[in-house]
């Protein structure tokens, strides 16, 4: 490392501007543009579970130089972003800080530790790799600019914390973190949840230009009849010359089922990870 001295300290230690300082500086001339804002940076703490007791900022020569976000429920870990500042990169910082962080997750007794990473981003793949993570699968990203204008149906809305018990009920039980029936149990209006028979859909706020759907569900009882299309095709027509986002956090295996309404798959992909802990 070149002499450089390196040292971890909490995340709780900063106040909110500098970790959003900090993490905007970490993903600087990223793989894909990132940069947060306070509010962006609070939702996010919120929904997604981020510990900021348990995320640590690096210190490279006693000057910040990367943050890790942890979220936790439970016994399990994600690494929910991990940046280095561009002056620390390529100097095997990255390893070192992934080191601690896999050492202080077994420190807390925590099973296992997950995460997602773009999968066009060799080089974060390759230390994730390195130290031990294991892929679950390919999660995708679709976008649906001209959707065909179906009759409008009436779709009844519900609470979108309802929305997250069913998808701990009935989906898969290894969904990525975002899509979990805990995360969508935390999305507030203007979010919504809509349902229709045995089908579910989460939908961000429906009176922006650009929606970003959140969760796409069918009771297990009512699959093999297309509903899951349907829906799509219902709360696509109830909201028209919309642009809709299927963000690349979502399972490669859903991909026909959104295409079969119309979305185009885009190119950027990640890689959902694991590690097991015990």
């Amino acid at each position: 490392m070149g002499g450089m001295k390196l040292d971890i300290k909490p995340a709780s230690d900063y106040p909110t501007t500098d970790l959003v300082q900090f993490l905007n500086q970490g993903f600087e001339n990223y793989f894909v543009p990132i940069r947060f804002d306070i509010p962006q940076f609070l939702t996010m703490l919120r929904k997604d579970g981020i510990d900021l007791t348990a995320s640590r900022v690096l210190l490279a020569d006693g000057e910040p130089s990367g943050i890790a976000l942890i979220a936790r429920r439970g016994w399990t870990s994600r690494l929910a972003a991990m940046g280095i500042a561009q002056e620390t990169r390529g100097k095997s910082a990255g390893t070192w800080f992934m080191e601690r962080l896999i050492k202080e997750a077994r420190e807390r007794n925590d099973r296992e530790m997950v995460l997602e990473v773009i999968e066009q981003n060799e080089p974060a793949v390759r230390l994730y790799k390195r130290h031990g993570f294991q892929t679950v699968r390919r999660l995708i990203g679709l976008k649906n600019q001209d959707a065909k204008q179906d009759e409008k149906s009436d779709l009844q809305e519900m609470d979108l914390r309802e929305m997250g018990r069913l998808i701990l009920q009935y989906g898969l039980p290894d969904l990525p973190w975002q899509l979990s029936g805990e995360t969508i149990a935390l999305l507030n209006p203007p979010a919504r949840a809509y349902k229709n028979g045995g089908a579910y859909v989460a939908i961000s706020n429906p009176d922006a230009e650009h929606i970003v759907i959140w969760s796409l569900l069918v009771e297990p009882k009512a699959r093999g009849n297309g509903l899951a299309v349907e829906m799509l095709n219902q709360i696509l027509a109830n909201h028209e010359g919309k642009t809709w986002h299927v963000p690349a956090i979502w399972p490669e295996e859903f991909g026909v089922i959104f295409e079969r309404a119309g979305f185009q798959r885009e190119e950027l992909s990640q890689w959902q990870m694991r590690l097991g802990l015990y």
